[in-house]
């Protein structure tokens, strides 16, 4: 099943709503169990998102229906402790780099298992290495989301067993490009 990876446009109307549906139906899901969204506050909070330094999205779609997203932004050592409530993650600035956080990633559940995370995982890993000179990255997902942390681990990312302070089954994840 073929599905094209296009770069997430906030102006795009349209689209945008499509992608906040899909992700208010994601995160109902399990383990995340987040029945608080709704799709008008998705689409702002990607709008806030998509404003922070060297942010950059993308979506995967499958005739022209948004079946995947992605997005992040870089953060500062201030940013990543508003993100995570803890100091911890203090230790990735520690060389003094560049932080980029991989925000969102998401697949409907019907087109799971095909490589898309893993393809937009990696569209937007490249971009913000290549057109933003980034090489450090973090993330934070789920203890019990198998999935996600085994395409992370086949990225690349290590888990640090830094948990988040507000979403205490979330810990943070880390990978360095040579």
């Amino acid at each position: 099943m073929e599905v094209e990876i296009e770069r997430l446009n906030v102006k795009k109307e349209e689209v945008l709503r499509k992608c906040a549906e899909l992700y208010w139906q994601i995160w109902k899901e399990p383990p995340w169990n987040e029945d608080f969204w709704t799709v008008k506050g998705v689409i702002e909070d990607i709008k806030k998102q998509m404003k922070r330094p060297n942010a950059v999205g993308f979506l995967a779609l499958h005739r022209e229906e948004v079946v995947g997203f992605t997005w992040g932004y870089e953060v500062s050592k201030e940013d990543l402790r508003e993100i995570s409530g803890v100091e911890a993650l203090d230790i990735l600035f520690e060389k003094g780099g560049r932080v980029f956080y991989i925000d969102e990633l998401g697949v409907d559940s019907f087109f799971r298992k095909r490589g898309i995370g893993e393809q937009l995982s990696k569209v937007l890993i490249a971009t913000a290495r290549n057109s933003c000179k980034m090489r450090s990255f973090t993330l934070r997902t789920d203890i019990k989301a198998v999935a996600a942390r085994n395409l992370y681990v086949k990225l690349g990312f290590r888990d640090l067993s830094i948990r988040d302070a507000e979403h205490s089954q979330r810990t943070y994840w880390f990978f360095e490009l040579p």
